[in-house]
Order: C-alpha cells, then sequence, then structure tokens
C-alpha cells in the first residue's frame, strides 16, 4: 500500500496510537516525546509515515527511535539541539515541532527503512527492581535452592542478569552487589514493605528466548538499543550502557525462536527437583489474549510433570499501571495472584497488602 492511499480511519487510528502514547506513556516521563507525539498526532504526513509500518507493536517509540538513531549515528541538524542524549541541554520542547518535522521530510526513507527493519525491542533493566521481590518469594517457595531462570523475550539478555546489579529502594534499603556498575534506585509507594531479601536469591542457570536477539557485541544492535531509550531520560541510557558492558563481558545463553514452542523441551530439560521460575516484562503487553492463553496452558500441563513459577511485569489495557503477577503451576493447576503495581521502568514499586 503507498502512502497516498492510507485511508482516513487509519490516519485517524494511527493519530489515537500517538495520543494514547503522549497522555499515557509519555506524560511526565518524556516531555520531548510528550510533546512531539501530540504534534505528530495532527500531521497527516507524518502519520502516513508512520502507517508504513502500522503492524509494528509500539509504533511511537519506533517512529521516534528511528529519528533517535539517524542523530546518534552523526546526521547534522537543529533538531539534535533539543536532544540531551546528544550533550544539548535545550529544552525548550515547545519549539521543537518545526525542526522535527523538518528532519523527518529530509530522510523519509532512511526512517521509512528502520521502521520496516527494526522492532521495539527495549531492555529496561530497571525493571529489575521490580522482579526482584517475586523472584524473592520464589526463592522462599523453593527451600532457598539455586533458581532456574528462563525469560521469555529476552532481547539482549539484559534483565537475565538481575542478580548482578545493585539496588537501591530508599530510606537506606540498599541490595545486591555493591560494587556493580549497574544502579538501579526504586522507591517504594504504600504502607506495605515487599519481600526484599538480605541476600538476592541465587541462580543456577539463566536462560533467554527471543524472537530475535539482539547481540551486545553487534555495535549496530547496540546502538538501535540506546535509539531505543526515550533522549531526555538520561538516567536510563547509563544503566543501559554500564548493563551492555556486563553483558558484553558475560553473555547470557538467548535462544532464537518463539517461546511456546521452545519452551516444552526446555522445561523437560531442567532437572525435576531444581526449582524453575519462568518470567517475562513487557513482553505480552501488547500481544492478544491468546498467546497468553496458549502460555498458560503449555505451563499447566509441563506442571503435571513438576512445579514451577510464573513471574510477569505487564500493562494491561483496563490498568491504570503496570502489574506485577506470580502464578505458581503445580499438578496441572495454576494459582495466580497480583503482588504490586508499579511503573513501566522500574522507577517505583507499590506492594499489595495482601500479596505476603
Amino acid at each position: 500500500m503507498s502512502e497516498s492511499t492510507y485511508s482516513p480511519l487509519l490516519l485517524d487510528k494511527m493519530a489515537e496510537r500517538f495520543r494514547y502514547f503522549a497522555g499515557k506513556i509519555y506524560a511526565d516521563r518524556s516531555p520531548l516525546y510528550t510533546n512531539l507525539a501530540l504534534r505528530v498526532a495532527e500531521d497527516p504526513e507524518l502519520l502516513r509515515l508512520a502507517a508504513s509500518a502500522q503492524e509494528k507493536a509500539a509504533l511511537p517509540n519506533l517512529f521516534f527511535a528511528a529519528v533517535h538513531l539517524l542523530l546518534l549515528k552523526g546526521e547534522h541538524h537543529q533538531l539534535a539541539a533539543f536532544y540531551p542524549s546528544l550533550n544539548n541541554s535545550s529544552q525548550h520542547y515547545d519549539y521543537v515541532y518545526p525542526y522535527f518535522r523538518n528532519f523527518v521530510l529530509e530522510h523519509l526513507e532512511d526512517i521509512r527503512e528502520t521502521l520496516m527493519a527494526h522492532s521495539v525491542q527495549t531492555n529496561e533493566v530497571g525493571r529489575c527492581a521490580v522482579l526482584v521481590p517475586a523472584f524473592e518469594l520464589v526463592a522462599a517457595q523453593t527451600k532457598r535452592q539455586p533458581l532456574t531462570m528462563i525469560e521469555i523475550g529476552s532481547s539482549a539478555g539484559l534483565t537475565l542478569l538481575w542478580d548482578l546489579y545493585h539496588y537501591h529502594y530508599g530510606e537506606g534499603l540498599e541490595r545486591g552487589d555493591r560494587n556493580s556498575r549497574v544502579k538501579i534506585e526504586c522507591s517504594l509507594r504504600g504502607e506495605t514493605r515487599p519481600p526484599i531479601p538480605e541476600q538476592l536469591p541465587k541462580v543456577a542457570s539463566r536462560t533467554g528466548i527471543d524472537l530475535s536477539p539482539i547481540d551486545v557485541n553487534d555495535a549496530e544492535n547496540v546502538q538501535w538499543l540506546r535509539a531505543l531509550v526515550w533522549p531526555d531520560n538520561q538516567k536510563r541510557a547509563r544503566q543501559l550502557e554500564h548493563a551492555i558492558r556486563l553483558a558484553q563481558q558475560a553473555p547470557p545463553t538467548i535462544i532464537t525462536g518463539n517461546a511456546l514452542d521452545l519452551l516444552p523441551n526446555l522445561i523437560d530439560r531442567v532437572p525435576h527437583k531444581a526449582p524453575l521460575c519462568i518470567y517475562h516484562s513487557f513482553t505480552l503487553t501488547l500481544a492478544s489474549g491468546e498467546p497468553r492463553e496458549k502460555l498458560h496452558s503449555l505451563l499447566t500441563t509441563a506442571s503435571k510433570k513438576r512445579d514451577l513459577f510464573l513471574v510477569s511485569m505487564e500493562w494491561a489495557a483496563d490498568s491504570e499501571t503496570p502489574i506485577l503477577g506470580l502464578a505458581k503451576f503445580s499438578k496441572g493447576n495454576m494459582t495466580e495472584r497480583i503482588l504490586a503495581r508499579c511503573h513501566s521502568h522500574g522507577e517505583w514499586l507499590e506492594w499489595m497488602s495482601d500479596s505476603g
């Protein structure tokens, strides 16, 4: 379909996606992208460009990352003055759009090519701070034996290395490796303190599954990961840099393929008495209900032979915030509970009072 044939209805849907991200995803987190998303939503010419990748998940993130990538590669333009990631500090975002629009129109084909060739595969290491208390609950239920970890949607595998990071939950509550250069801050909300352990659970092995894993030793892949970080979120960018260096030194095993196809064999290979924890974060948020149902069905069947746990951090369509959940599969049955509300990048965590 050529850009000229996109229907007004499709462009309206594209506009709504950008407005949604401006109001729910970028709001209070990225003033730059909030401003740009609202303006793109009113710009048919740029919406037609975005529509060329209409089937892609998190399309606004993908669109803005395609622009960010060109700037990171050194494309000279006045737009760069508004991007803190390029060592610039102008925050006059009310004036940014004409420069943004001009840059996009000058680089239409490069941006379209990136939209078609890439996907949003963020590795937000800050989310590990939210996952840690859930992993502690799994460890507490399995006699604190080292955990066999399998992650669905690992991307570059940075969240597979969660036990190698240092965490600060405020009020002097620090956990993990104090010498780690990956330092993650997560504030606690509400009156119930989550089960943050004195010592992080031990890991026996870690394996990731991804449809298209990102190789952290490939410079272009690393640059794409950087481009996906919002330009005015420099703390996230620094966390990413340090985590990438750590992964380059100790790369985790990541298998290419569909988790629904690969999991049965991976589960069968785990020793029967070894605690098995499968987890995913923002992997199924944009998927339909069917993959979730298939995953639960698969794990329910596997649990007829062995117990296993599923930790999830996802943003359901009917929820104001992302939700942290824990499910135990045993003897063909699933017991599931919501543990906490949280920030999409792990900046805060609110534990539910009845989550134990």
